[in-house]
């Protein structure tokens, strides 16, 4: 088996686990377990656990990224749904790793700086997309309140997703509506920060 291959069977198995247990509770021989190699071999490709749930995070990030971008056939509205629902759907398939990790992980700096790369590719391709966009509340050009507001949105949608995976009490269909809503109303912001608005008829 190539190297290659054999890392993405390593963290196959791994992301499983961490799909349904905190990292923090799994330990380096269990990864190997399930992965049917030894601890020597799995030390060989990642020199410590830490080294893997790195890995497997960028890993997950990268599946995130794909999946969330945004069809431009559709109607600005509805490829910000889909995007939405691309994501809700990724969060419910690894909820405790995403629960665990944006509760703990910012205690670890190597951990946080992931995550943070993990925010700003995010918000490059939410500001990508937006400029897609023919009719938007605000002027799609980069500016500050933009970049700003699109910030303050993601920010948002961690704290309202995490809060919705712990207590359960809104459905689905309720927080997409709490998101996207949300984003409308980030663009509104910017636009009376100070961005340059739509040319008035």
């Amino acid at each position: 088996m190539r190297t290659d291959e054999r890392r993405e069977q390593l963290l196959n198995a791994g992301v499983g686990l961490l799909a349904g247990r905190p990292h923090q509770d799994i330990s380096i021989e269990e990864i190997a377990d399930a992965a049917g190699v030894s601890k020597g071999l799995l030390y060989h490709y990642f020199p410590t656990k830490k080294d893997f749930i790195l890995a497997a995070l960028d890993r997950g990030q990268i599946e995130l990224a794909e999946r969330l971008q945004p069809d431009i056939s559709l109607p600005p509205e509805q490829q910000l749904i889909g995007s939405i629902d691309a994501f809700l759907d990724y969060v419910e398939e690894h909820t405790t790793a995403y629960v665990t990790i944006f509760k703990v992980g910012g205690e670890d700096p190597e951990i946080a700086e992931a995550l943070e790369a993990g925010r700003r590719e995010t918000l490059a391709t939410l500001l990508a997309g937006l400029r897609g966009w023919d009719e938007s509340p605000v002027s799609t050009e980069p500016s500050a309140a933009l970049e700003t507001a699109a910030q303050g949105w993601l920010f948002f949608v961690e704290g309202a997703v995490l809060r919705w995976l712990e207590h359960g009490d809104l459905d689905r269909r309720q927080l997409r509506t709490m998101l996207v809503t949300a984003f409308v109303g980030a663009l509104y912001s910017a636009r009376a920060a100070g961005a340059p608005g739509p040319a008035e008829g």
